[in-house]
């Protein structure tokens, strides 16, 4: 099973909705947020908690991705966590920056981690920069995925965050196996 956990504004959805209808597709998708839960598609299960702020957090592992304005928890966060991050967010950046912690950095810098090559209407290619290692311990390199969603976010981090979400996930089974 895996564990994600979204920081940040509750009033923030474009993540959610991203999860939902593509993730959903090749898993089995339990969402929390607030007072309610979603659950959606079947295979593997992945647990994802939505969270205007982190006060505790007590796993082995798991991913952890920022929203534009959340904040990054000031608690010790579990060793094998990947944070996924928008590098035009300089206070996240900082906070994470004497840590051991993976960091993945999503933006439109070719520094990032993950930035995109192209985008249209309702499309965007994401470009995977450097090599990561997925939770299976996979060595993922350098690629480029492409993301067809019914209405691109007019930011287009959150797309970004959703890819690194995938490639960390190692997503064998959807049409994103077929291009690694």
């Amino acid at each position: 099973m895996g564990i994600v956990c979204i920081i940040g504004k509750s009033t923030d959805r474009v993540l959610e909705e991203i999860i939902l209808s593509r993730l959903s597709k090749t898993y089995r998708v339990t969402y929390i947020k607030n007072k309610s839960l979603v659950q959606a598609g079947k295979g593997y299960e992945i647990i994802v908690s939505d969270f205007t702020e982190l006060k505790s957090l007590y796993l082995p592992e798991c991913i952890i991705i920022m929203k534009n304005d959340g904040v990054v928890p000031a608690i010790p966060l579990p060793e094998k966590s990947i944070i996924i991050v928008n590098s035009d967010n300089t206070d996240q950046l900082i906070r994470l920056k004497n840590t051991n912690l993976n960091v993945i950095t999503c933006g439109v810098n070719d520094k990032d981690t993950l930035s995109y090559s192209s985008s249209g209407a309702d499309c965007i290619v994401t470009s995977l920069n450097r090599e990561i290692t997925a939770f299976s311990g996979r060595k993922i390199q350098p690629l480029e995925i492409p993301l067809k969603l019914e209405k691109m976010p007019k930011d287009i981090y959150y797309p970004i965050a959703f890819t690194a979400l995938r490639l960390i996930l190692d997503d064998f089974n959807s049409e994103l196996g077929g291009l690694i």
